[in-house]
């Protein structure tokens, strides 16, 4: 207990040490133990964990009522959702649909909404439950077999018209849920819609028989099963599908939807192919048909094609593509400028340029502006601060990371944000930041889209570090922060999905292959958790791979993040310019990390007080994957 109601550090670390003690009585099965404990830790933050974990053990013989007032009290927090969860799936495995009923709370989980389903047409009717189980059997995702019984009870009740369970089947086979589209398909009641579906279902055998089917069929359930055999005989053979795609549009009543929807098919497929035709097909891709992959695939092909009146064209509609307007109206100043509409081209450049971005740097380059940085501080009033941070579960969150549990820290952290406004996330941002996780506040301004705060986005941390082994090895300690900031985010301990470590997550392999060639220490992966270590093996990679490159920033940052064998295939034949090259290289992962690391490389130029280096001077041409040298592109 504390004295008083005041916290004083001396107590807290006592609270601290027996929540320790009481976890590790809980993990050994000394249950009698970690209840005395938790009996003493009444008011810290991290005492209902202990509670969670005991009703999460007995999650089989906890009475009713015990639960259900843990989860009340709990209401919203990230303890209690997750722990209901649990708590549902176990009442449906053992049938307790009466206190499933009482437990339930809205679910994401579709195998759940479904076991709430039966739960409720124990007691209800098909009818008076009709809209939520149409509702849940619309949704796509793993279901199990939860929704055999609440969905054979809305099949059997009349309320779905064979036009329904055809909507219903198209949705599913698009998704790839075969058997589940089976399964609707069953309880077609007309020949028409059991014609045409075992029709779909021969597309895999038969795509260009069931593409002549229009002869038969001329139906608009027809014209879906003619288009999903048109996708699969693009994939088998683009000419062949254009030419079966000929006869059957001439004969078949198509919608203009659905001849754009057919365009677009043979387009993408022409791409993927490689094939020579591909920007003619792209270009005959009424608008109807442009969509978000239309215009990834128009955007690569006329940059590396260089087809400037093609991306005229192609730039005029309205950029679809998510959180690249940026580079839209970019590329759409470069191919107005190509194509001779210079006072165009340079007014939307002057608009670009005023944007503290990738592409807003390049555009001032090109105008031979300086660059903008806008930069605006959050400010954060103590009591926002405080009222954020007695919030329970941020709370626990910062205990969490005190008493060395990250994990738990960051899924308490994650959870809260999502349920904060965008004001309260900018304040989240500062108090993460007070934290000393940096990597929290970025990823919180990110969700906030507030990205003004030039110190909360980009921190000085490490920087003795990085100017040390910078200038050690003749680089640019900018690049080096720019490396750790797009890599790990200044968080020391991370390890990505595939194993690569610290703040400039180095692979253990690379770590201890650079340790031996420059002749240093490498106990084992672990040593890579270390920021000195981390930092010193990190800058060594980096400039191998910049010497490698002769200094182009550009290659360097692309093999650091993908390898210097993709690097190496993505070179073409001949010189490329450095922009055009960064723009097609072909994994979205590393074409947006080179973006970011020349980009932060200015801005940390900026924040190092540094000369800012112009983004065109650190990119020169790429050269031909053939030859080697720093005057291969030279004109």
């Amino acid at each position: 207990m504390f004295t008083n109601g005041v916290v004083t550090a001396t107590e807290l670390a006592a609270q601290r040490g027996i929540f320790k003690r009481a976890r590790q009585a809980q993990t050994s099965g000394d249950f009698a133990q970690a209840g005395r404990l938790a009996a003493s830790l009444q008011d810290y933050p991290l005492e209902v964990y202990l509670t969670y974990e005991d009703l999460r053990r007995r999650l089989s013989t906890v009475p009713e009522d015990q639960m259900l007032s843990f989860l009340d009290a709990q209401q919203g927090s990230y303890l209690a959702e997750r722990l209901r969860t649990t708590w549902l799936r176990e009442l449906a495995r053992t049938e307790r649909w009466s206190t499933l009923r009482r437990a339930y709370r809205a679910q994401d989980d579709l195998a759940l909404q479904c076991h709430h389903l039966r739960a409720r047409l124990q007691v209800e009717s098909v009818t008076a439950i009709a809209a939520d189980l149409q509702s849940t059997w619309q949704l796509s995702g793993p279901r199990g077999t939860a929704c055999d019984e609440p969905f054979a009870k809305l099949y059997s009740s009349g309320l779905l018209s064979d036009a329904m369970l055809w909507h219903r089947v198209v949705r599913a086979m698009d998704a790839g849920e075969v058997s589940f589209a089976r399964s609707v398909a069953a309880h077609f009641g007309g020949a028409h819609y059991r014609n045409t579906f075992a029709r779909w279902l021969r597309v895999a055998a038969a795509p260009q028989e069931v593409m002549r089917s229009i002869d038969l069929d001329d139906s608009q359930e027809n014209h879906v099963v003619v288009l999903a055999a048109l996708t699969g005989l693009t994939r088998q053979n683009v000419d062949v599908a254009r030419a079966a795609w000929a006869q059957a549009s001439q004969r078949g009543s198509f919608s203009d939807e659905n001849r754009a929807r057919a365009a677009r098919i043979i387009a993408l497929a022409a791409v993927s192919a490689g094939h020579g035709a591909r920007m003619a097909l792209l270009d005959a891709v009424p608008a109807l048909g442009v969509d978000v992959d239309v215009q990834r695939a128009q955007l690569r092909e006329a940059i590396v094609a260089q087809a400037w009146t093609e991306l005229v064209r192609w730039t005029e509609l309205d950029n679809q593509i998510p959180d690249e307007n940026l580079r839209w109206r970019y590329w759409r100043a470069r191919a107005l400028g190509e194509v001779g509409r210079k006072e165009e081209a340079e007014l939307l450049l002057a608009e670009l340029a005023k944007e503290r971005d990738y592409y807003g740097f390049l555009a001032a380059d090109r105008l031979a502006l300086d660059y903008q940085f806008h930069e605006l501080p959050i400010a954060a009033s103590r009591e926002e601060l405080d009222t954020l941070e007695q919030r329970p579960g941020l709370r626990r969150a910062r205990e969490f990371d005190m008493t060395g549990l990250p994990q738990h820290a960051t899924r308490e952290w994650n959870f809260e944000m999502k349920r904060l406004a965008p004001r309260e996330l900018q304040v989240a941002a500062v108090l993460a930041s007070r934290w000393q996780r940096p990597d929290r506040a970025i990823f919180v301004l990110g969700m906030a889209n507030a990205y003004d705060d030039l110190t909360l986005r980009f921190p000085l941390l490490y920087t003795d570090l990085a100017r040390k082994h910078a200038a050690g090895h003749g680089l640019d300690p900018a690049r080096v922060m720019a490396i750790m900031r797009a890599e790990s985010a200044f968080n020391p301990t991370v390890r990505s999905p595939v194993g690569a470590l610290g703040l400039m997550q180095l692979m253990p392999a690379t770590g201890r292959e650079t340790a031996r060639r420059a002749g240093m220490r490498f106990d084992n992966e672990r040593s890579l958790l270390d920021p000195a270590t981390n930092i010193a093996l990190g800058t060594v990679y980096l400039q191998q791979m910049l010497k490698r490159y002769d200094g182009n920033f550009a290659m360097a940052a692309a093999a650091y993040n993908a390898g210097p064998g993709r690097v190496r295939q993505w070179q073409g034949e001949r010189c490329i310019a450095a922009e055009r090259w960064v723009d097609t290289i072909p994994f979205a992962e590393t074409r947006g990390y080179v973006r970011r690391a020349l980009f932060y490389a200015a801005i940390y130029q900026r924040r190092l007080e540094r000369p800012i280096m112009k983004l065109q001077s650190v990119m020169p041409p790429i050269p031909p994957r053939e030859t080697r040298g720093p005057d291969v592109c030279a004109p």
